[in-house]
């Protein structure tokens, strides 16, 4: 095997006019799966690509391959003009420049932001690196990021948005001529996302390739200039940006068309609201206190769905947490179904019909290392058992229920969760709650990472259980899903409540300008 000369001199190659990547006939299966089947495409050096396609369409599959990850069972890929001939990261990168920012960040949360940006190419000798000089190159890369941080401070004190930015500052460092961005906004604020893309547009003025993997149609309409779809592990489509609209290229990812989302608002009639304040509630919560946030007063009623609206640290999550008992609060008092609920832990929210589908799926809702029925049925083992043993045929019975009844999509129900695309890994956390029959269901960020078809199929699902009677507290950081999905909405700020309004009254910009601290009024819960 030859070896290439150094990044910054193979512009001078043959290969120089060749596109960034070339993907021809690139197929990849999974035992009988066939996750990815003859693909072909090129991605234009110096452009940005955005590929698009529902969970489950190929996406992660070719992404994988592209960063060295997994070898493809069949095709080729060339980048630059050389064929790859050896899949791993490390090769990807250091031979054709190709670097990936993933959903799942890969840091190292104990070590400085420095390390992590530097880790493996410290500057000064290997066994004693220059601990000056990597501060100034790691003050160098995170100024061209406009992020203020202490390179010093461990990653773990930093708030996952800006953990984002660290994994794109480790890429730049490592001069990668193709940088892939795997719904890199899905955890930032809409500051934080007008951030990375005007590094991005700097990024391509100098000449890095990108490909972009949103769900969010503005983004992908605002920054690529070249759109490629798959479905079903197919290329089905490909568009200069001018030549399509976001209707065709959502109906290309579908294989329909597909409306706009139908709002809570329009679904219910306007007497709602009004029946709503008539009944009992089914969560209060007076004056509670706790890990960055304090004093919230806020109630949901039984066929309400109530959003909660704020910025990354406004103290949204933390509540969440609270209410459901995986955190211990400071102060105040929770009333669920009208009887005082103390000594909150998360088996007795259980117990109580109270359920939490938290916003960090691999990290804190999924049981990564077990199946699709074990994730779904996880709550009934407890009725399941008998002289302690678990009645097998009824669990898996039970199980293949509440999958279907939320349309999660599996080749079977014994394959590892992880297998399962986002959107039916979203789909199978929330049908593991129906077997408690709650009573309450607080959701945070519920269709983050999920396609356009995914969402609206849970979007339907949340409005059938507010009909069935579900009290619902929907937390999410995408405020036209909150519009969509919620009858009203909470804002907070700095801990506290400090706006409840009707979401037929509410509009991101009154949002934003209450997250924003530029409403004080005390709220109305």
């Amino acid at each position: 095997m030859t070896a290439l000369p150094p990044l910054a001199e193979r512009a001078g190659t043959a290969g120089a006019t060749a596109p960034a990547i070339r993907i021809e006939h690139l197929s990849r299966s999974f035992g009988p799966v066939r996750a990815l089947e003859d693909v072909s495409f090129d991605v234009t050096r110096g452009e940005v690509t955005a590929l698009l396609g529902e969970n489950g369409a190929g996406k992660s599959t070719l992404l994988k391959i592209l960063a060295g990850l997994q070898p493809p069972s069949g095709g080729s890929v060339t980048a630059f003009g050389d064929a790859v001939d050896s899949y791993d990261p490390n090769t990807m990168l250091t031979r054709y420049g190709i670097a990936i920012v993933p959903q799942e960040l890969s840091l190292l949360p104990d070590r400085s932001v420095a390390k992590n940006i530097l880790a493996g190419i410290e500057p000064g000798n290997r066994l004693f690196p220059s601990r000056r000089r990597m501060i100034e190159r790691a003050v160098e890369l995170l100024g061209e990021l406009d992020l203020r941080v202490d390179p010093d401070a461990p990653v773990r004190t930093l708030d996952l948005a800006t953990q984002q930015l660290v994994v794109v500052a480790r890429s730049i460092a490592r001069d990668c001529r193709v940088l892939i961005l795997d719904e890199p906004t899905a955890m930032l604020t809409p500051a934080e996302s007008d951030r990375l893309f005007a590094l991005m547009a700097t990024l391509k003025a100098k000449g890095t390739t990108m490909v972009y993997v949103s769900h969010r149609m503005p983004e992908v309409f605002q920054l690529a200039d070249r759109i490629e779809v798959l479905r079903d592990g197919r290329h089905v489509a490909s568009w200069r940006r001018e030549e399509v609209t976001p209707e065709q290229a959502v109906a290309a990812m579908v294989g329909r068309e597909l409306g706009r989302f139908t709002s809570r608002a329009e679904l219910s009639p306007a007497a709602t609201a009004a029946d709503g304040r008539r009944a009992a509630p089914a969560l209060r919560v007076s004056g509670l206190s706790g890990r960055r946030h304090h004093g919230v007063d806020l109630e949901v009623r039984p066929g309400e769905i109530l959003g909660i609206a704020g910025l990354p640290d406004s103290g949204r999550v933390e509540l969440l947490h609270n209410l459901f008992g995986g955190d211990k609060g400071t102060g105040g008092t929770v009333e669920l179904l009208g009887a005082p609920y103390e000594n909150r832990s998360t088996i007795a929210s259980v117990d109580r019909r109270l359920g939490f589908v938290p916003g960090e799926r691999r990290a804190q809702g999924l049981l990564t290392t077990m199946s699709v029925a074990e994730n779904v049925g996880v709550l009934t083992v407890k009725a399941l058992t008998r002289a302690g043993l678990v009645r097998r045929s009824a669990f898996e019975k039970n199980a293949a229920t509440l999958a279907q009844g939320f349309r999660v999509k599996t080749a079977s129900m014994d394959q590892p969760i992880t297998n399962l695309s986002g959107g039916n890994q979203q789909k199978a956390m929330l049908a593991r709650w129906i077997a408690i029959d709650p009573a309450v269901l607080i959701l945070d960020e519920p269709t983050r990472g999920v396609d356009v078809g995914a969402k609206a199929e849970i979007y339907e699902q949340l409005f059938a259980l507010a009909d069935r009677g579900v009290a619902i507290i929907c937390s999410s950081s995408d405020l036209p899903e909150l519009l969509t999905v919620t009858d009203r909405i909470a804002v907070m700020a700095e801990g506290r409540v400090v706006d409840v309004v009707p979401t037929r009254a509410a509009t991101e910009e009154s949002i934003m300008t209450a997250a924003t601290g530029a409403v004080t009024h005390p709220a109305t819960a």
